[in-house]
């Protein structure tokens, strides 16, 4: 009976060892983070520290990555989701999105976090410092609202704020 479990053992250690460099869904960690956070809007420094802690793994191209990430079958999750977060809201590529994208994330963002879909609960499980007080969803939602209302104004001026600093 033991000869006959080896071989089955050997087999699905080759499986889960070359799929943990196969990425099913692209090479997110293949991303470099050079652009600022929220670049050109205007966030406090306490908005943006907790944006960093809780949304900017699956949100933003300063991703960190942890040691599970990089072993398939479950970096192929891990990527997926990320990819996922980038697409609706990516917070490295706040520049190039347009006024009516921008007011449209800063609503869905208000929105999110304020029902609790945001941060996804497996994350927080994953993550449990993410996990959003009902202060900061206070914060996230008021920084929301300016962030739309400034937006709307015309001729708003350029931001100054730490996301625009070169020492990010």
């Amino acid at each position: 009976m033991k000869n006959y479990f080896r071989p089955i053992g050997i087999v699905l250690l080759s499986v889960v060892g070359i799929t943990s460099f196969t990425h099913p869904f692209g090479k997110a960690k293949d991303v470099q983070p050079t652009r600022p956070l929220l670049q050109g809007a205007q966030i406090e420094a306490p908005v943006l520290n907790v944006l960093k802690r809780s949304c900017q793994n699956c949100h933003s191209e300063q991703t960190t990555w942890p040691w599970y990430s990089y072993v398939g079958p479950v970096s192929w999750l891990v990527e997926r989701d990320v990819q996922e977060g980038r697409s609706h809201f990516n917070m490295s590529r706040w520049a190039e999105y347009g006024p009516d994208d921008r007011l449209q994330m800063l609503g869905g963002i208000s929105t999110m976090v304020r029902n609790g879909d945001m941060p996804l609960p497996q994350y927080v499980l994953l993550h449990p410092d993410a996990k959003l007080s009902q202060d900061e969803v206070k914060l996230l939602d008021q920084w929301g609202h300016e962030e739309r209302k400034r937006l709307r104004t015309p001729a708003n001026p350029p931001a100054q704020s730490p996301a625009n600093s070169p020492t990010q």
